[in-house]
This record gives structure tokens, sequence and C-alpha cells, in this order.
């Protein structure tokens, strides 16, 4: 049995705290894999790298001397349940921060002009695949809610609204026309 697995919660985070790489990789590769794993399925529903992820995640958790690890507190909770909730609202908000309304990865400021002005350039192309992931819903009404949504920028409230239909419906459309966006973008790769 490894001596990492006999260490109480409050000894295996002193041993994160010191950068014991072997309490690095049983953490973050062992230990609570199946923990971020099951995360990650949940809350991306495409293909992502699940290895990348945590890479992340241990990132975030590394920064500036252990800073979030050392929020950890064993009396408020046990590390199970702390790293659970911490890795769900990572993972959480890495994908609002990478992914735009289109269900593409978002441009942010830091990100190179040439990466900016190639976006710009082929925002043309990337409304054609959208229309096309639109074009493949079944009804007329689907369609107009997923171009309003999607191409036009329209509320997701007026949009239900205005044709009468439960936002819950109105998102289900959206989440459809991005299914069928990422399908169409997934045959670019292949």
């Amino acid at each position: 049995m490894n001596a990492l697995q006999q260490l109480s919660d409050s000894e295996l985070v002193e041993q994160l705290l010191a950068n014991n790489e072997k309490a690095i990789l049983y953490f973050f590769y062992e230990k609570y894999y199946s923990v971020f794993e099951y995360h990650v399925y949940k809350i991306f529903t495409y293909e992502v790298s699940v290895q990348g992820l945590v890479h992340e995640l241990f990132l975030y958790l590394y920064e500036d001397n252990w800073r979030h690890l050392r929020s950890y507190n064993p009396a408020m909770s046990k590390l199970n349940t702390w790293i659970s909730v911490v890795s769900f609202r990572f993972f959480m908000n890495y994908k609002k921060s990478k992914i735009d309304s289109y269900g593409l990865i978002s441009i942010h400021e830091k990100w190179d002009d040439n990466i900016i002005q190639y976006k710009q350039e082929n925002q043309e192309l990337v409304k054609m695949d959208i229309q096309k992931a639109i074009d493949s819903l079944k009804n007329d009404t689907e369609r107009d809610v997923a171009r309003q949504l999607l191409l036009d920028g329209a509320e997701i409230q007026d949009v239900a609204a205005e044709h009468d239909l439960s936002i819950d419906y109105a998102y289900t459309v959206k989440s459809r026309a991005i299914a069928h966006l990422r399908k169409i973008l997934k045959a670019y790769r292949s």
C-alpha cells in the first residue's frame, strides 16, 4: 500500500504545500482524478482532455504558492468534499471563460492581435457554419429561435416570449443548434 494513502487530509495538504512531487501526482492523478473526471464529463458535453483540464486545475491551485489550497480548512469539511466543490466551480468557470455564446472559443484581450484579426476575417465563415447548423433544425420556429439567439444576439426571454415558448425550450433549441455546429466543426478536423 502506498504511504501517501495512509496520510490524513491535513497531512496530505501539508505534503502538497511542501511541493512533494509524489504527493502532487497522487492527489491529482490517483486519489481525486475520478472526481475531476466526473465533473469534466458532467460539465463539458463535448470532447475535452480531462488530463489537460486537471493540469489547469493544478495550476489554479498552485498559483501564488498554493493560495487556493491554503483556503482548505479541515475543521469545516473533508478534503474530498472541499476538492469536489472547488474543482466543480473551477471547471464551470473555465468553461464559461473559454466558450462564447456560439459554443466557440472566446477571444480574450490578452490574445495576440493576429488571432483577433484572423477571427474578424473569418467571421463570415463562422456565420455561414452557424447558419448551416440552424438550417439543420427540424422546423421554422426552431430555426427562427436559433437564428435570433445565435446570430442576432437576442435575449432568450424575449425570443421565448415572441414565439410563445418556455425559456427552457428556447435553451433546448439553442443547445440543439450548437450541437449541430459542433458536428460541422468536428467534420473539418477529420
